[in-house]
């Protein structure tokens, strides 16, 4: 796996013109101090810039250039954890190299300089992969501009007046469709939830995890608590679900229809954990 820690790569295109393009992403996009996590950001020109938090543009980043693509859009560049940050240390990097350097000559003592390189060196490798473990923060952004730019929305507007939808803590208002379902996981982002459900025991739900997402389902008593998992995978990675999969999987759930052949569902509990805990 390469070294990114200017964050992951993105390449999104469009059929659409570059003003239409950003007319959407305006349109989708939550103010900047909205209370709930989801992207939001500013366009200038061919730039944009997404981040995910209210108050917090430290976090989580994405910085896109827009260009025409023959009669349509393309838009690339990377998203990262805290690109705000790593900018910064790019910049101050000329100043942590001459610093030990000006103490050798002016001090006239090179240990002590080699030293304080060294430990400057230190902190900016572990910054660096810091910003490289944590890129993955930043998928809910790439998602949200490749569903909008796409124009990928749910088909129809069929209404569930059964379902109650719950979008990182907020009771979605209106009826629930399924267009809002998507819209709901879209927003996904760090530590976001969403839960669709008939009754508190009968409910589908998903919470982000390492890049990807963990899908529950229940339906009845705790023995009906399911975690979804790919299946034929048995690598340590199996129960984390793509976004396509939870989304066909609350489509499904709220439809009635079987879920995705990708996806299996195992008991999170079983009988006999259930009476000891009892």
């Amino acid at each position: 796996m390469p070294f990114q820690p200017f964050g992951d790569k993105f390449d999104i295109r469009s059929p659409s013109s570059p003003y239409d393009v950003k007319q959407l992403i305006r349109a989708r996009k939550k103010g900047w101090f909205h209370p709930k996590d989801g992207a939001r950001g500013w366009i200038a020109g061919p730039v944009i810039c997404l981040w995910l938090r209210p108050n917090d543009r430290f976090g989580p980043m994405l910085l896109g250039w827009i260009s025409p693509d023959g009669p349509g859009t393309r838009i690339v560049g990377r998203a990262g954890s805290d690109l705000n940050g790593l900018l910064l240390l790019t910049l101050f990097l000329p100043i942590y190299a001459v610093i030990p350097v000006r103490m050798a000559m002016v001090e006239g003592d090179p240990g002590r300089a080699a030293m304080m390189g060294g430990f400057f060196a230190l902190v900016i490798a572990v910054t660096l992969w810091a910003y490289h473990a944590f890129r993955k923060e930043a998928e809910p952004l790439v998602r949200f501009l490749r569903d909008t730019v796409a124009r990928a929305k749910s088909a129809g507007a069929e209404v569930y007046p059964a379902l109650t939808l719950d979008v990182c803590g907020y009771r979605h208002e209106g009826p629930v469709t399924r267009e809002s379902i998507h819209e709901g996981l879209r927003e996904i982002g760090l530590d976001g939830f969403v839960i669709l459900q008939r009754s508190p025991t009968n409910y589908i739900q998903t919470t982000w995890r390492d890049g990807g997402f963990a899908l529950e389902m229940r339906k009845g008593d705790a023995l009906r608590h399911c975690l979804a998992v790919r299946l034929d995978d048995h690598s340590a990675s199996r129960e984390t679900i793509s976004f396509d999969e939870v989304l066909a999987a609350f489509m499904a759930y709220a439809s009635g229809k079987p879920t995705p052949p990708s996806l299996q569902w195992e008991a999170m509990l079983s009988m006999r954990q259930i009476q000891v805990a009892g």
